[in-house]
């Protein structure tokens, strides 16, 4: 192995920053690009690691946060509330490619991390997922809703779609979102 060798994939995953996410930054002014919320979900992890109910390989657990969505150089970002046709298909077909620019042994590990985060099992996996799913809705609470009124999304789709990961990963984030929820419906960001 060499620099060289690696410097393909370097080079590849600089497009993530190319990659507009739905959901604007918490300043306001325009949306998150992929990288940027990699580096921020990795980022909440180590923040919120003391807070895990369970034993964490953090090494691992911050890889899965950087690694996760890669494969939306190829894929694309689709908003979670989205339905998402072939979205496995696009996906492995994306990691396989991107992740095939590494030499064998790095590939390997990263498409073991990224397929252990996508079968969601492991403490790591619900940890990450569980983060994941709470940073768009904490954006969505202090942006007032912005792409929860793009996108026409109601209260039980949110619901839907961030309690069982944000409850199963780390509880007590679920009863800091659920609040944030009802308050979103209270004061009108969030529809019923």
């Amino acid at each position: 192995m060499s620099i060289e060798s690696l410097l393909p994939f370097i080079k590849e995953i600089d497009r993530l920053k190319l990659i507009e996410r739905n959901t604007p930054i918490h300043a306001g002014g325009r949306v998150e690009n992929t990288a940027e919320h990699s580096w921020h979900l990795a980022m909440t992890v180590l923040v919120f690691e003391k807070m895990s109910p369970q034993k964490l390989d953090i090494n691992k657990a911050v890889k899965m946060a950087l690694l996760h969505d890669i494969v939306e150089i190829d894929a694309g970002d689709v908003i979670v509330y989205a339905e998402q046709p072939n979205k496995k298909e696009k996906e492995a077909k994306a990691r396989d490619r991107i992740f095939g620019l590494l030499p064998e042994a790095i590939a390997t590990e990263f498409m073991n991390i990224w397929n252990e985060f996508e079968d969601g099992h492991s403490a790591e996996a619900k940890f990450v997922s569980a983060i994941d799913r709470f940073l768009p809705l904490y954006s969505n609470y202090l942006n007032g809703g912005y792409s929860w009124k793009n996108h026409n999304v109601k209260a039980d789709k949110v619901i839907g779609r961030c309690e069982p990961p944000i409850a199963g990963g780390l509880p007590e984030l679920w009863t800091v979102a659920s609040r944030m929820i009802n308050e979103s419906i209270e004061n009108g960001n969030l529809k019923t």
